[in-house]
């Protein structure tokens, strides 16, 4: 199905096995980070224990794949219906806690999991440590007969991967722009507000979760499918972070950013080592063995100079062009660092001024202002 495309500007560099894994590994986490989007960004309760959620869903299609012959589709969906049943009973708990006690409640989840899926209860199904390999105890993911002579396996994972994708990511977009889409964001912003309003609080975060939860269920199962092996320490305390702060740097509360966030995932490891390319004599300072703390620093760099993420940066472009044109602009992320380190002691130089001001001692010329509450005049 791909010959032909082989001769064009850059597609054939595309079409190489590594970049279909790269963009089918793309398509995963573009669905598993829009669903974490939809509960942070849009929502805004923040979980640290995300993976957990993702975890439970690859196992559940995998157990249905490998030991009941059941249809991808069939698995896929009944994973995704699972997780989202699953993340709306901890939306329930999870109604009396917010802020950093909300995350530490969720980071919870992805700690003990693990040790849930090793225990013997379960462990007929989950096989404990080692996991469950794919290809080993079900069917490898083949073509369909009809499609066996156009593409090879590689392709049609990178199809079943994308696909859900595209369709998740349309599903989400209208989401976000219906109803309770809108309610989401009200609570996010002040859930008092919200409530005034007539928006039911408690009900839309915990529909929030189990959306969220629905997606990391999904996401899970493509997962499964296109990677084929399985383990208790494959979605771990890392990788729940890391998927956070992927959708920090993409950008909270956006469609665009969930996409930059998911390439993102997919393509770090090979952006840094391009990175470490370019830094001379790397070789003679063993570089190679800074290459996270490289990667540490990047992220610290684009937190700091981008807080709004990739696609933020994207909607402000316009602005950030006329002001360069102006001489005008700034990073918002330094100044936002900056101003409340210094503010204080701004304050008490402003104050101290105000005190040896004849004017403010009433002495000859004094002038008569008005009197103000709280004796500071300033902008907070």
């Amino acid at each position: 199905m791909f010959e032909f495309m082989n001769d064009w500007p850059l597609i054939g560099w595309f079409l190489v096995p590594f970049r279909v894994f790269q963009a089918m590994r793309f398509g995963v986490w573009l669905v598993v980070l829009m669903g974490l989007n939809l509960l942070t960004g849009y929502n805004g309760q923040i979980s640290l224990g995300y993976a957990a959620f993702v975890a439970v869903g690859a196992y559940v299609a995998a157990i249905l794949m490998t030991q009941y012959g059941a249809h991808v589709i069939l698995a896929v969906l009944a994973a995704g219906a699972f997780t989202g049943v699953v993340g709306f009973v901890v939306g329930v708990p999870a109604l009396r806690l917010s802020g950093p006690y909300l995350a530490i409640a969720t980071l919870a989840l992805v700690i003990a999991l693990p040790q849930v899926l090793k225990h013997d209860l379960v462990s007929d199904w989950t096989h404990a440590s080692q996991g469950i390999n794919f290809y080993e105890q079900g069917t490898p993911p083949v073509p369909p007969g009809v499609l066996e002579d156009r593409v090879d396996n590689n392709q049609w994972l990178y199809y079943c991967s994308i696909v859900p994708a595209v369709i998740m990511t349309i599903l989400a977009w209208n989401l976000t722009r219906s109803r309770i889409g809108r309610a989401f964001l009200a609570v996010r912003d002040t859930e008092l507000g919200a409530e005034q309003m007539g928006v039911n609080v408690a009900l839309y975060k915990m529909t929030a979760f189990g959306i969220s939860s629905f997606y990391a269920g999904i996401g899970g199962a493509l997962f499964v499918f296109t990677e084929a092996v399985l383990a208790p320490s494959t979605f771990d305390v890392t990788i729940s972070l890391t998927m956070l702060v992927m959708v920090v740097l993409g950008g909270l509360g956006s469609i665009l950013g969930s996409i930059f966030a998911a390439a993102i995932m997919a393509w770090r490891v090979e952006f840094v080592n391009e990175i470490v390319k370019l830094i001379p004599r790397g070789q003679e300072i063993r570089i190679d063995a800074l290459r996270g703390a490289i990667y540490g620093g990047l992220l610290v760099i684009a937190i700091i100079t981008g807080p709004w993420g990739l696609a933020g940066a994207v909607r402000r472009l316009p602005r950030i062009r006329d002001r360069l044109a102006a001489g005008k602009f700034r990073f918002p992320g330094i100044g936002g660092m900056v101003y409340p380190a210094v503010r204080p002691f701004r304050l008490r130089r402003l104050r101290g001024a105000k005190s040896v001001d004849p004017n403010r001692q009433g002495g000859e010329g004094a002038r008569d202002e008005p009197h103000q509450e709280g004796g500071d005049t300033h902008r907070p």
